[in-house]
């Protein structure tokens, strides 16, 4: 089966995992940005987009003639911003073809609620709140898909946790976008004496103790896995506006064998492989005391880092994650997987 999925090229980016792992499962799949067909800065064409009508659907038709001339079997839409005229001109040109939405963020990241203008054949959201209201009140068929983690990108590093943990010489490592919640809450931490470090893209109105901690660097591949397997606690603070839902980092961080604290939310109790309350916190106090607690007991942190691998490697990579979608399609008669029930 040919796919072609539509979105950003970057590396380790959704896209990028779900093209990688269609391959791995012995399909063939392109990448598609609508840089492929405006020859324009992406960051332009996106403020084009969102405010000249006429250039919105302008791209969108003109990526719309792009994937047919393609002619795939399923066509899978993971950015939000993009004309409803796209699935439209696709449905109509290549009535055969699936079109599916796949949305990999938050509800605050909706854009302007394209996704939901559109007359996508299927949809796929991580967050159970999305997945009611486009299903039981937008009358969308709609389903759940947890994300996951790439077992070819986000690998476990050679040598021994302490080792690892030695050579890093972190406490506490956050990555991400640094936008004023997770700042508000880096502060805090520091204020209570915890030693952190912090990697990834920089927004505005850092406070100067914040951006002492910043370390200016975006965390990808080889760097990513020793820092995270190297860090001593990965500490993960989900956007406000995951309502009941996780991040892809969730995924990555435990796929690559790194002990993580997270925000509690209710599908963790879902995904983690050791009791949700040993590796979560619901307040920023609670969260200080299990930093400290984790710091002053090592062999607890690195058993409960270890469990989580296994567990995350058995049921939570991108692969397992496709052949839902596939399943749910409708296209993928059979799994090499037995089905995750979410």
């Amino acid at each position: 089966m040919h796919v072609v999925v539509v979105g950003s090229k970057a590396f380790d980016s959704l896209e990028y995992h779900l093209a990688d792992s269609l391959r791995m499962l012995a399909h063939t799949s392109i990448i598609l940005d609508v840089t492929d067909i405006m020859p324009v800065p992406a960051k332009i064409n996106y403020w084009g987009s969102r405010f000249v009508e006429r250039y919105d659907r302008m791209v969108s038709q003109r990526l719309a003639n792009k994937i047919v001339s393609l002619g795939p079997d399923l066509v899978l839409v993971v950015y939000r911003h993009l004309h409803p005229i796209l699935v439209e001109r696709v449905k109509q040109q290549l009535p055969g073809t699936p079109v599916v939405q796949i949305n990999p963020d938050h509800l605050s990241n909706l854009e302007k609620q394209q996704i939901i203008a559109a007359d996508f054949d299927c949809y796929f959201s991580k967050e159970p709140y999305i997945v009611d209201f486009l299903r039981n009140k937008a009358g969308l068929n709609a389903h759940y898909l947890a994300e996951g983690f790439n077992p070819r990108v986000h690998q476990k590093p050679t040598v021994e946790k302490f080792v690892a943990e030695w050579l890093t010489n972190i406490d506490v490592l956050i990555f991400g976008n640094l936008y004023a919640y997770r700042a508000r809450m880096v502060d805090q931490l520091i204020r209570a004496g915890v030693n952190v470090a912090v990697y990834g893209t920089q927004g505005p109105y850092l406070i100067p103790a914040v951006r002492s901690a910043f370390r200016k660097q975006y965390l990808v591949g080889e760097a990513k896995n020793r820092l995270l397997y190297g860090a001593k606690i990965v500490f993960n603070n989900f956007h406000y506006a995951e309502v009941t839902s996780v991040n892809q980092k969730y995924f990555e961080v435990n796929g690559i064998g790194a002990f993580q604290l997270s925000d509690y939310k209710a599908t963790v109790d879902e995904y983690t492989g050791v009791p949700s309350e040993q590796v979560t916190y619901r307040t920023l106090p609670e969260a200080i005391d299990k930093i400290r607690y984790y710091l002053a007991h090592s062999s607890e942190r690195h058993e409960l880092a270890q469990q989580q691998y296994q567990h995350f490697q058995q049921q939570h990579t991108f692969d397992r994650r496709v052949e839902t979608l596939l399943r749910t399609v409708g296209l993928s008669e059979s799994s090499v997987y037995e089905e995750w029930d979410a």
